[in-house]
């Protein structure tokens, strides 16, 4: 009787293995979002005029919303010509801004990413060149082409795009460098999630199959 109950317990674990009914965990999100808090810039080691650590700005009018969870960005305030102290950036400035962060897990499960930026940005992800800058087109407002300002010209970068690049353990370096190239208003807005399985939750299902199965084995060797 005891080793038919380990028979038909090694079996169950079997199939609930092949349905993958115990294969489901706990997910990880990491938040890539532009922002004061996350987002850093080199315009003070450029010797950038009025360059500053970043900082959530006022946007333009004419563009579009910042992207959820996220604040259009730069390193002055050089978004809303309304402001007081509106800053116009120089034609053919550059600044990059950055952002940082840690992947644990070991597989990336899921991953997205969406970018605004007047007047056009590069994207670079762990070294490797995602999208190029949209230098030398037309600017009516920002980039007329993607990567611009407005909604027509978000970039948006898939699972596809980015997981080939992620670290998936380890730490992961996602650089813009946003351009002037119309003069006016100047800024970046990015968000996005990169999803790995959560550590916690991976040793939780490796520990409950590794008691099943010890389980089975015992009722199996007491025939």
């Amino acid at each position: 009787m005891l080793k038919r109950i380990a028979v038909l317990t090694l079996a169950a674990a079997a199939a609930l293995l092949a349905s993958g009914s115990m294969t489901t965990v706990l997910a990880d999100s990491q938040p890539l979002a532009s922002s004061a808090a996350n987002t850093t810039n080199n315009s003070v080691a450029e010797g950038v005029t009025n360059a500053g650590p970043t900082q959530n700005i006022s946007s333009n009018p004419a563009w579009a919303a910042a992207l959820p969870g996220s604040n259009w960005i730069s390193f002055a305030s050089t978004g809303n010509p309304s402001d007081p102290s509106f800053y116009t950036v120089p034609n053919g400035e550059s600044v990059v801004f950055t952002q940082v962060f840690d992947l644990t897990g070991g597989n990336i499960t899921g991953a997205t990413l969406s970018v605004l930026a007047d007047d056009t940005t590069s994207v670079v992800l762990n070294g490797v060149t995602l999208y190029n800058a949209a230098l030398g087109g037309s600017y009516p407002t920002c980039s007329s082409v993607a990567i611009g300002c407005l909604q027509s010209t978000e970039g948006v970068f898939t699972f596809a795009d980015l997981a080939p690049y992620l670290n998936a353990n380890g730490v992961n370096t996602l650089q813009f460098t946003v351009y002037q190239q119309a003069g006016s208003s100047y800024g970046l807005d990015y968000a996005g999630t990169i999803t790995t399985p959560e550590p916690s939750s991976l040793g939780l299902l490796a520990a409950g199959m590794i008691g099943l199965l010890a389980i089975s084995r015992k009722f199996a060797n007491a025939q």
